[in-house]
């Protein structure tokens, strides 16, 4: 078994055609066919099965791959790991950060990682943990940072808590609303319900309303973008509720704001950073990862001096 067994069968899953895949890796399609003829000779089962538009993986082809996605991964981390210890700083990194994460510590820790590393791609998705779990485990990403319900994370992951987490009812600025003091202000509101927070809280909002004995508020939008929550929020009287970074984050403060309400905040899972528990960073990674941590730390600082987060309604 070759590295170019695991190269060309990768291909092949990724782009889902033999003739696609050759043209990806600049090699002729019967090489591409005889590869992957050879890897299915060796292991004695098929890794992918014709249909219409090209070839899909078997169920053993997707056990395959999810092991040389890891293998390539590493050998990929081997190789760049010596060459920045050589002093050459070369190479790529990558992470998934939340919307949340990406407003109150991405700036500052990309702003220090691109002056020292340069010439080192940076890969940044925008995601919650779950979605990019199988991603951190193969090694096709390095870390995430972002809310984290530490309770039902697997041992496979090592998981540093940075600072707990907040997050608030919002309104547009000027909103009819601006002036409520309690949730029984918000009887008549209605409320866009996002999906931009660890899937364990995302029934907090009734949870607050049932807690008040006051009836189910009325949820008349879902959305599971950010840019959509932000900009339906903005544009309409709809009330919702968000974390604290970005009432924070200059882009956004301009166009919402917080309801002060004598219930306080509803907390969140904290801001962490997940990573594998089995395999070290590379030095690259690894600064990137500590600058995240030094942001987390200067946020926590800021907004303890600052005193926003004065109380915190009971769970």
């Amino acid at each position: 078994m070759k590295f170019s067994h695991f190269r060309d069968i990768l291909a092949v899953a990724e782009t889902g055609s033999l003739r696609a895949a050759g043209r990806h890796l600049g090699i002729a399609q019967p090489a591409i066919t005889r590869s992957i003829r050879e890897i299915e000779q060796e292991l004695g089962v098929t890794l992918f099965e014709r249909h219409a538009k090209g070839v899909r993986l078997t169920e053993m082809g997707q056990v395959f791959v999810r092991r040389a996605q890891a293998i390539q991964s590493e050998i990929r981390r081997a190789r760049e790991e010596v060459e920045q210890m050589k002093g050459q700083a070369i190479g790529e990194v990558s992470i998934a950060v939340s919307t949340a994460s990406s407003m109150s510590l991405m700036p500052s820790a990309v702003t220090t990682f691109r002056k020292r590393y340069p010439d080192v791609v940076l890969k940044i998705t925008e995601s919650f943990f779950q979605p990019v779990e199988a991603d951190i485990l193969s090694g096709r990403i390095d870390f995430y940072v972002g809310p984290l319900d530490q309770s039902n994370i697997s041992s496979q992951f090592s998981v540093e808590k940075l600072f707990d987490n907040y997050r608030m009812v919002v309104a547009r600025k000027g909103h009819n609303y601006g002036s409520a003091r309690s949730l029984a202000d918000l009887m008549d509101a209605r409320w866009l319900r996002p999906a931009l927070s660890d899937r364990s809280t995302e029934g907090d909002l009734e949870a607050a309303f049932e807690r008040l004995g006051l009836p189910a508020p009325n949820i008349v939008v879902h959305a599971r973008s950010a840019l959509i929550t932000l900009l339906t929020v903005a544009n309409s009287d709809l009330l919702t509720i968000l974390p604290q970074q970005w009432i924070e984050f200059p882009l956004t403060a301009n166009l919402v704001e917080p309801l002060l309400l004598d219930e306080g905040v509803m907390t969140a899972a904290p801001m962490c950073i997940a990573r594998r528990q089995d395999m070290p960073l590379t030095p690259v990674a690894e600064y990137l990862c500590d600058l995240m941590r030094r942001a987390g730390e200067h946020f926590m600082h800021r907004r303890d001096k600052a005193g926003s987060v004065a109380q915190i309604a009971p769970r």
